[in-house]
C-alpha cells in the first residue's frame, strides 16, 4: 500500500516515465515497419531496360547509360530539376513519366530531402570519373593538396555539410547497393536525460523518507528519556513502602517466633 507522499511522488514518476518509454518505441518500432515496407517497383537494372528512365539533362549520365549500363537513348528522357523528377516519377514509366532516376549521388541526396516519402535510393552504385585538380608535373603543392582533400573527407565536416546542405535523408544506401535505413534508433542515450531526473526526483523521495523515519526515531528515544526521569520518585515511594512493608512482616515473624518460645 503506498502510504506516505514521497511513494506517492516516485510511483507517479515511474508510471510517467513508463508511458514515455512506450510510446516512444512505438514509434519508432512503427516508423522500422513503414520504411522496411517501402522496396523498389522495379528491383533490378534488366528490368529497367524496358522502361523509361530519367537523368539530369547536360550531363555525363546520358553517356555511362547507353555505353556502360545498355539503356537505349530512345527509352532515356532528361530533366532539369528536382521537382521534374518528383512529376515524372509520380506519373510511372506507364503515363509518360519514368520508372527511376539516373544521377549523382549529391542530386539524388537533394531529392530525397526536398521529398522525404515515397522514394528510395537503391544500388549499385557505380563509380566514375570525377573532379580534380590539375597541378605542373613536379609541383610541390601536390602532396599538400593530397592530404588536404583526405583530411577533409575523412574527418566529421563532411557529415557537418551534408546535413546543412542535404538535410537529413531518411534512405541512403551502401557500395554493395542494399538499402539501409538511417533512421536513428533508439537507446538509452536517447531518454540520459530523463533517466537521471527521475533517478534525482527516486533519490530525494528516498531521502526525505530516511529523514523522516530518523526524525520519529529521535522524538520516540526523547520521550522515553524524559518519562525516565520524570518516573524515579514514584520508584522510590514504590521501594520504601515495600522496605517498610518487609520490616513490618520481619518485626511481626519475629513476635510469633518470641510468643511461640514463650508459650
Amino acid at each position: 500500500m503506498v502510504v506516505t507522499n514521497g511513494s506517492r511522488l516516485v510511483l507517479v514518476v515511474w508510471i510517467f516515465l513508463a508511458l514515455i518509454l512506450m510510446q516512444s518505441y512505438t514509434a519508432n518500432l512503427s516508423s522500422i515497419l513503414t520504411v522496411n515496407q517501402l522496396q523498389p517497383t522495379i528491383p533490378s537494372i534488366k528490368e529497367l531496360r524496358k522502361s523509361y528512365v530519367g537523368y539530369q539533362n547536360h550531363s555525363f549520365v546520358k553517356g555511362f547509360l547507353i555505353n556502360q549500363l545498355g539503356f537505349q537513348e530512345s527509352m532515356l528522357k532528361p530533366y532539369c530539376s528536382v521537382d521534374d523528377y518528383q512529376e515524372a516519377l509520380s506519373k510511372g514509366s506507364e503515363n509518360e513519366g519514368v520508372s527511376a532516376i539516373f544521377d549523382e549521388i549529391p542530386y539524388i541526396k537533394l531529392f530525397l530531402a526536398q521529398y522525404t516519402t515515397g522514394y528510395l535510393m537503391v544500388g549499385p552504385t557505380y563509380r566514375t570519373d570525377g573532379l580534380g585538380f590539375a597541378l605542373p608535373i613536379g609541383s610541390p603543392m601536390v602532396a599538400n593538396f593530397s592530404r588536404a582533400i583526405l583530411n577533409f573527407t575523412q574527418r566529421k565536416y563532411m557529415n557537418s555539410l551534408e546535413k546543412k546542405y542535404f538535410g537529413m535523408v531518411s534512405i541512403d544506401q551502401d557500395e554493395t547497393g542494399a538499402v539501409s535505413s538511417a533512421s536513428p534508433s533508439l537507446t538509452s542515450r536517447s531518454f540520459a536525460g530523463l533517466f537521471i531526473i527521475i533517478s534525482i526526483i527516486v533519490l530525494l523521495a528516498l531521502l526525505s523518507s530516511k529523514i523522516h523515519i530518523l526524525r520519529r526515531l529521535i522524538q520516540r528515544y526523547i520521550f522515553s528519556n524524559s518519562g525516565d526521569i520524570a518516573h524515579p520518585p514514584q520508584i522510590n515511594n514504590v521501594e520504601e513502602n515495600h522496605n517498610s512493608n518487609q520490616n513490618n512482616r520481619d518485626e511481626s515473624i519475629e513476635e510469633g517466633i518470641l510468643e511461640g518460645r514463650s508459650s
